[in-house]
């Protein structure tokens, strides 16, 4: 038998099955390396506008067994550099049953210049011939077409690299050449979308493409013989609710050939087949609802709203378009949605607890251990009943620190007789305390006049209001005024870390009343620290610097005069001041807040400078 001729035969009427494919193949090797073309037309009246060619290679053999999915089969090297040269080929393989002479299965392998190149670079040996793996050829009229039709388009694309060394990904992304990368597929379905892609290239071969920066054409960089599970990922921005409620404005879509997921927040997924025709009803299509708990208090609060709604009014609305929820009894019973409204009750107990408590960060729930649980039911019941918490220690202060689930709360507690405590907001509980100054004088003083800038960043229940609202409470005297300047400065040093509107008007707010009290400080001190909070908002103008001139010039105080020099911007006369006080006084003062305002002068800049220009700010205590 002539199995060339038997082959040939086989293609050809496999080609002719199609509407937009002619095939002009020899037999018997009368072309080297090649046994013809395939035509690609632009419609099936074969017209000869833009007529696509691909060549093809056939190769016929008899055999007795049953046909496989794939097969190896030898291809001289030779060819393979030939058909790389040109452009590449449609290399087919015919198995001919050898008794009857019927074709049993035709197999193809697309051998476009990219993926012979990689084939030729994986040759260990000197060998002529290299084993290349074939697929069967698709049943199908429109597969056919378009492997086809992809051939082509990938084909134009790698011929201009034909013989020219290839960067990799990774070569392009270290040099920082990789602008993005791209691959397409040509298909002969209509009103394709993204949810249809997994489906659609499922099972074929892929090219990668990369665009470089200045570059004019893709880099092909990265073949796949056949993409198998693959997962496209989006955000879609659609609104989801119930009964005209919407408590999402966005979900994320990951879609399969199989299925079709969505995440909604951080606690619900809806899953449903990625059918071609998708139905309305969930129970018709199959779809399933899984909630796990996740993410933080406001982020399970919010995932158990939209789930008690929804199954309180057995539908829900996606995207306008309303859905009823029924989904399958079996998928019910994993998750037992008739628990929710308990427990969407108790988180709701906790994030009133914590707004009670001024508490603004979100509570990392995922995080949490079983202590961490149990603390914060205990401190629940505390602020919400007034219910005593036990503690393994015998004896707290009366002012502690509650550390739990990344959250720092200072809390004032109370030993009862049996033990336990009562606790209170720290922030919102009024303390009179006194301290005894040398000459043995008790003297009032506010509850936060140990604060330090940490504090004003780490405590939770920080209320700052409080903290200055309790300075301006007290009679005015040297102590508290001083302390209340100290305590200014904490929060500046901690403003420079985390700026924060909040906690600038509280600065403002303490230098306003410092100003009220001003008899108890240097005029020196009230200017500097008036004009480093300004610094921080704005410039300062002509008349700002000449008071700041004033103190530079003849301030008895070096501290001084180094703040000031430091807000005037002139860094060389004030570091060479700095540099005459003794280790300790400088330590102290590049501790100041000002500090964060002062920069190294250059080698050769002129240390006595008349120029006064606007500078930084100062942090300055009496």
């Amino acid at each position: 038998m002539d199995y060339e001729q038997l082959g040939t035969t086989a293609v050809i009427h496999a080609v002719s099955k199609t509407d937009r494919l002619k095939a002009f193949v020899n037999s018997g090797d009368k072309e080297p390396s090649f046994d013809g073309s395939i035509y690609i037309y632009d419609n099936n009246k074969y017209s000869k506008d833009n007529i696509k060619r691909v060549a093809v290679q056939v190769k016929g053999k008899g055999v007795l067994s049953k046909p496989t999915a794939t097969i190896k089969y030898p291809v001289s090297v030779t060819d393979l550099e030939n058909f790389m040269q040109n452009g590449g080929v449609m290399f087919f393989v015919v198995y001919i049953d050898r008794e009857s002479g019927n074709t049993k299965q035709i197999y193809y392998s697309a051998l476009l210049p990219f993926k012979i190149k990689e084939i030729l670079k994986s040759k260990k040996t000197a060998a002529k011939n290299v084993r290349i793996k074939f697929r069967q050829l698709p049943v199908d009229v429109d597969e056919i077409t378009e492997l086809f039709l992809n051939f082509h388009s990938n084909a134009q694309k790698q011929i201009s690299f034909i013989g020219k060394e290839l960067p990799t990904i990774e070569d392009l992304y270290q040099n920082g050449l990789l602008e993005s990368l791209t691959f397409s597929y040509v298909s002969m379905q209509g009103n394709q979308d993204v949810t249809s892609y997994p489906k659609l290239l499922d099972g074929k071969e892929l090219y990668l493409y990369a665009n470089i920066k200045g570059g004019v054409a893709p880099i092909p960089v990265e073949y796949y013989s056949q993409i198998s599970q693959l997962q496209l990922s989006c955000t879609d921005e659609i609104p989801i609710g119930v009964n005209g409620v919407v408590y999402y404005s966005g979900l994320e879509k990951t879609i399969t050939a199989e299925r079709i997921i969505y995440r909604i927040g951080s606690s619900v997924t809806i899953s449903i087949p990625n059918l071609d025709e998708p139905v309305d009803d969930m129970e018709e299509q199959k779809g399933n609802v899984n909630v796990k708990l996740r993410g933080t208090l406001k982020q399970r609060i919010q995932a158990l709203e939209f789930l008690v709604a929804m199954f309180e009014a057995r539908n829900f609305d996606f995207g306008g378009i309303n859905f009823p929820a029924n989904f399958p009894e079996a998928e019910l019973e994993k998750i037992n949605p008739n628990d929710y409204p308990e427990i969407l009750s108790g988180y709701k107990r906790v994030l009133a607890v914590l707004e009670k408590l001024n508490v603004k960060k979100d509570l990392a729930l995922d995080d949490f251990t079983e202590e961490d649980f149990v603390k914060l039911n205990s401190l629940v019941g505390a602020i919400e009943n007034g219910t005593p918490v036990r503690t393994v220690k015998d004896d707290l202060p009366s002012i502690v620190s509650l550390n739990f689930g990344g959250l720092r709360l200072i809390m004032i507690c109370r030993k009862q007789e049996d033990g336990t405590y009562l606790l209170w907001d720290y922030f919102n509980k009024q303390i009179d305390i006194c301290v005894v100054n040398r000459d043995n004088e008790k003297l009032p003083a506010s509850q936060y006049s140990i604060m330090k800038a940490d504090d004003f960043l780490k405590i939770d229940n920080l209320r700052l209001q409080s903290v200055v609202d309790d300075f301006k409470r007290i009679a005015p005297q040297q102590f508290i005024v001083e302390n209340g300047n100290v305590i200014m400065l904490e929060m500046l040093k901690a403003y420079d870390k985390e700026p924060n509107a909040e906690l600038f008007d509280a600065i403002k707010q303490m230098h306003s009343w410092l100003e009220t009290v001003h008899q108890y400080l240097t005029d020196e001190v009230m200017l500097i620290n008036k004009l480093q909070i300004v610094r921080r908002e704005r410039e300062l103008t002509f008349a700002e610097k000449q008071q700041l001139f004033a103190i530079a010039s003849s301030s008895e105080d070096v501290a001084y005069r180094i703040g000031a020099l430091i807000l005037l911007n002139e860094q060389g006369e004030a570091e060479r001041l700095l540099n005459d006080m003794p280790q300790e006084r400088k330590d102290e003062f590049m501790s100041y807040p000002i500090f964060r305002f002062y920069t190294k002068p250059k080698k050769n800049e002129n240390k006595h400078s008349d120029n006064v220009s606007s500078g930084c700010g100062i942090g300055i205590h009496s």
